[in-house]
């Protein structure tokens, strides 16, 4: 059985030594492959948590910067907001888009790699959406109710106002009767309602405010009703005149519907296309982007909280390591030499006092014990034969 005690000094000391690097390397490969870990944290938090927070902030900030862009030029038609927008796309949306896919091979939740593909796809159909808005907001398509009233109603509406004008032109020529004056009248009023039913629908499509859609389909109601009582006195005209009506209805009976699909068109949600799909397609597409993002940022907030804690965890266990080795290595040490300092002091100061007594002449019963199986423990030895020979050679 291994003994302590029985070990050469040498092998004592040796082990010693061997003992206290033994811990220093423990120590130093512990510290190490603490801060090994460390840095490999620290390294997905700089170069993953971080720019990939980064990136949807700066994608979530240029959609709507994009956004915001097209509305200006939907509502004013100044062209700085559609290079505004182009910018949003260049500098901030598209870069933004790269870096996360760049980021996404390294990403620990998978469920942030499908978000991603959904969000190309939004951000394709919003990219389209906005394209679209921007090449018929300030055309003439984009709001069919003005279309159809500046290049079809007005012109009709003047060419109502002249037939009535000319009617009553010729009704000069004619002997002035009471009846006829009541025609002049009906003539008139044809005349003003006409204009009004088209200025109160202008009106209407400008404000969208209800008492200007009434009072129009109010004022075309009574001038069909004036109508009907001028087609009842048709006999009253003269011959140009009957000429000039015919022409007349004509109009007023194309005029009806258009004013009738102002008002329709006015009243539903398609009044202004761009308006409309900014809200129908490219506003909730924007909004799909922007949940996304915002749970992407989350469980990054979420995993870079997670990644602090962990370092924070690990420097507070290599600390609290580094403390317990140290206190450690201390008493261990402390032990070990005061064991060899004790087996190899113990044993010589018992021979220099067995040396002191043997100068004195008092050596007949003192020996030294034997307790080891070493240097010190043949040297006892041989100093006890020699005390033997001693006093064997005295008795002779």
């Amino acid at each position: 059985m291994f003994k302590f005690q029985n070990m050469t000094i040498g092998r004592k000391v040796g082990l010693g030594f061997g003992f206290i690097v033994f811990i220093l390397m423990g120590v130093v490969l512990l510290t190490i492959q603490q801060v090994r870990t460390m840095e490999k944290i620290t390294k997905r938090v700089v170069d993953l948590r971080t720019p990939t927070a980064h990136a949807s902030l700066m994608m979530l900030n240029g959609v709507n910067h994009s956004l915001a862009s097209l509305r200006g030029w939907v509502l004013l038609g100044d062209s700085k907001f559609k290079e505004g927008r182009i910018l949003a796309w260049k500098e901030q949306i598209d870069p933004s888009l790269k870096e996360m896919h760049r980021l996404a091979p390294n990403w620990t939740e998978a469920e942030n790699v499908s978000r991603l593909k959904i969000i190309e796809n939004e951000i394709d159909a919003i990219r389209n959406f906005q394209q679209k808005i921007e090449d018929i907001a300030q055309t003439p398509e984009n709001s069919p109710a003005r279309k159809i009233l500046f290049d079809t109603a007005e012109p009709l509406e003047k060419s109502i106002v002249s037939t009535v004008s000319k009617i009553i032109s010729l009704e000069m020529d004619v002997k002035i009767a009471p009846e006829r004056r009541r025609l002049v009248g009906i003539l008139a009023y044809i005349e003003t309602s006409t204009s009004l039913a088209l200025e109160r629908a202008e009106e209407f499509l400008l404000s969208g405010k209800v008492e200007f859609k009434q009072e129009s389909i109010n004022k075309w109601k009574k001038n069909i009703e004036q109508l009907e009582v001028l087609r009842k006195n048709i006999a009253l005209l003269t011959d140009k005149q009957a000429k000039h009506f015919q022409s007349l209805e004509i109009s007023i009976a194309k005029l009806g519907p258009l004013l009738e699909d102002i008002i329709r068109i006015r009243s539903g949600d398609e009044w202004n296309l761009a308006n409309h799909w900014l809200e129908t397609q490219a506003a909730p597409a924007a909004f799909r982007i922007k949940e996304l993002l915002n749970e992407m940022t989350t469980i990054q907030e979420q995993l870079l909280e997670n990644d602090v804690e962990e370092i924070s965890s690990r420097t507070h266990f290599l600390i609290t390591l580094l403390v317990a080795l140290f206190f450690s290595a201390a008493l261990i040490s402390g032990v070990l030499g005061s064991s060899i300092t004790r087996s190899i002091s113990d044993p010589i100061r018992e021979i220099s006092e067995l040396a002191s007594k043997l100068a004195q002449g008092k050596y007949k019963k003192k020996r030294l014990p034997v307790n080891a199986q070493n240097e010190m423990g043949t040297l006892s030895k041989s100093f006890n034969e020699l005390l033997d020979r001693l006093q064997e050679m005295k008795k002779d």
